[in-house]
C-alpha cells in the first residue's frame, strides 16, 4: 500500500520564558538547534530549525519544521527575552552585590519568608540555603588557612627580630601574624569564590535572592514595563491568528513571568483565548517563592485571575529530581497537591527527570541540582512521559500532550507515525479543547 499523504499542516507559535539567566537570543537558539536534532533521533522523526533566530521587538524568533509518515508540523519559537536585565544586574559593583544580598537574605528572615518555604517546601528550603551555606563554608576553609598562616607566621617574625630592640617588647610576631592570617583568609575567600562561582553558579544565585526581594516589593520598574510588552505581544500573535494554537512555557522564574503575563494581557482582552487556544505550560515552577511572601499580593491576584479563566488550559510539570522547584505544591493555592486529581486547575503533572536521561547521563548529573532543573526545556536522551519538544514538534493539540499521564508515548509510535485518540484527553484537558 502506497504511504498516505501527510494530513494538513499542524501550526502553532510557542513563547517561551527562560528563568533568571544571562543568556541570549543567540545562545538559546544554538541550544535549541542541538536539541531539536536530539530529539528527531530519539523520537524517530525528522526536524529542522531557521539558521538564524530573527529579531522581534521583545526578543527573537525563529521556525522548527517537522514531520513523520503521516504528518508535519510548523512551529514558529520565540523568546520573550529579559536577559538584558539580569546581566545588568550580574554586572553590578562587588559593593552592591555585598550589600544587596545582605538586604535581601535580612528581608527574607524578617518577614518570616525562608520559614514559609520549608513549611510548604522542605526541599526548596534547603536549596535556597544552600547558597548561603556554601558561602559559609568557603569562608569557614579560608579562616582556617588564615589561621594556619598566622600560626605559623608569628614565630618567624620573632626569630628574625631576635637581638634586636624591639624584640619581645611589643609582641610584634603576633601582631604581624594576625594580619597576615587575616590577608591570607580574605586572599583565600576570594580565589576559592572564583573558582566555584561558574561551576555552582553562586553569583547568580545570590543575585536571584536580591532580585527575587526586590520583584516582590514592586522595584523593578523594568520587568513591569518588560512584562506590559510580552502582553501586548502576546495579544498581537492572537490577533493575527494563522496557527492552530499559542502555547507559552515558564521555565523556573519564566513561570511566574508567563502568569504575570497572561494576567497582564487579560485585564486589557478579558476574552482572550476564547477564539483561539491560548495554552500554559509551567515547567519546574518557583511561583510559590514569590507568593509565600507577604508582599507577594499582586503576584498570588495575578495566579487567581488566570486560573479562572477557563478558556485557557493550564499545566504544570513537576518534578521530585527537581530541588529547585516547589515539587507537590499548588501554584494557585500554595497547599499541597492531592494525588490523582485530574480536574485541578491548573492540570498538575508530575515527571520523573531521571525517566527522560540514560542513566549514565543522570548519574553525570546526579548532584548538579541547576542541570537537572534546567531539563524541563531541553530534549530527552530516550523516550519518557515528557519531552519540551514534544510541544514544539508534535503534531497534535497541546490538549492531547497533557491530556495523558503518558504524554507523547501515547503520540509517537516507534516508526515516527502519530496516534492519539480523543479517549485518551484527561476531564479537564478534554473540555478546553472542545470548548476552543
Amino acid at each position: 500500500m502506497a504511504p498516505q499523504p501527510p494530513a494538513r499542516t499542524f501550526r502553532r507559535h510557542l513563547f517561551f520564558v527562560a528563568g533568571y539567566d544571562p543568556m541570549t537570543v543567540d545562545a538559546h537558539h544554538r541550544i535549541f538547534q542541538r536539541e531539536l536534532a536530539r530529539f528527531a533521533e530519539v523520537w524517530g522523526v525528522s526536524a529542522s530549525a531557521d539558521n538564524n533566530p530573527r529579531a522581534v521587538r521583545t526578543g527573537g524568533s525563529w521556525t522548527a519544521r517537522s514531520h513523520g509518515p503521516d504528518w508535519e508540523t510548523e512551529t514558529r519559537f520565540e523568546i520573550l527575552a529579559w536577559d538584558d536585565l539580569v546581566r545588568a544586574d550580574m554586572n553590578r559593583s562587588r559593593w552592591s552585590h555585598l550589600f544587596g544580598t545582605i538586604r535581601a537574605l535580612g528581608d527574607m528572615i524578617a518577614t518570616g519568608t525562608i520559614f514559609r518555604y520549608f513549611r510548604t517546601s522542605h526541599r526548596y528550603g534547603i536549596f535556597f540555603c544552600l547558597t548561603y551555606l556554601t558561602l559559609a563554608a568557603i569562608w569557614a576553609v579560608s579562616a582556617g588557612i588564615g589561621w594556619v598562616a598566622a600560626h605559623f607566621s608569628a614565630p618567624l617574625v620573632d626569630r628574625a627580630l631576635v637581638g634586636t630592640w624591639i624584640a619581645g617588647r611589643v609582641f610584634l610576631g603576633q601582631w604581624v601574624g594576625a594580619a597576615f592570617g587575616v590577608v591570607v583568609a580574605i586572599i583565600a575567600a576570594l580565589v576559592i569564590t572564583r573558582l566555584l562561582s561558574k561551576r555552582l553558579r553562586l553569583r547568580q544565585s545570590l543575585d536571584l535572592a536580591e532580585f527575587s526581594v526586590d520583584f516582590v516589593h514592586d522595584r523593578h520598574p523594568d520587568i513591569t514595563r518588560r512584562i506590559t510588552s510580552f502582553a501586548d505581544r502576546l495579544r498581537a500573535v492572537a490577533a493575527k491568528g494563522g496557527v492552530d494554537e499559542i502555547v507559552l512555557a515558564g521555565h523556573s522564574l519564566g513561570a511566574q513571568h508567563v502568569i504575570s503575563v497572561i494576567a497582564r494581557a487579560l485585564r486589557d482582552e478579558p476574552d482572550l483565548g476564547t477564539t483561539l487556544p491560548i495554552r500554559i505550560l509551567t515547567l519546574g515552577s518557583t511561583t510559590a517563592k514569590f507568593a509565600l511572601h507577604p508582599e507577594g499580593e499582586r503576584l498570588r491576584s495575578a495566579a487567581r485571575m488566570v486560573h479562572k479563566a477557563e478558556a485557557i488550559g493550564w499545566t504544570e510539570y513537576q518534578a521530585k529530581d527537581d530541588i529547585v522547584s516547589f515539587y507537590k505544591v499548588d501554584p494557585v493555592t500554595l497547599g499541597p497537591i492531592t494525588d490523582g486529581d485530574t480536574n485541578r486547575r491548573p492540570l498538575v503533572r508530575r515527571v520523573p527527570i531521571r525517566a527522560m536521561l540514560t542513566p549514565a547521563t543522570y548519574a553525570k548529573f546526579r548532584i548538579d541540582v541547576m542541570r537537572l532543573h534546567c531539563q524541563f526545556f531541553l530534549a530527552n536522551d530516550q523516550r519518557a512521559p515528557y519531552d519540551f519538544y514534544a510541544f514544539i514538534c508534535a503534531p497534535v493539540p497541546y490538549d492531547v500532550l497533557v491530556g495523558t499521564p503518558e504524554g507523547p508515548l501515547a503520540v509517537f509510535r516507534e516508526d515516527g507515525s502519530v496516534g492519539a485518540p480523543e479517549a485518551t484527553l484527561a476531564p479537564e484537558a478534554a473540555t478546553q479543547q472542545k470548548g476552543a
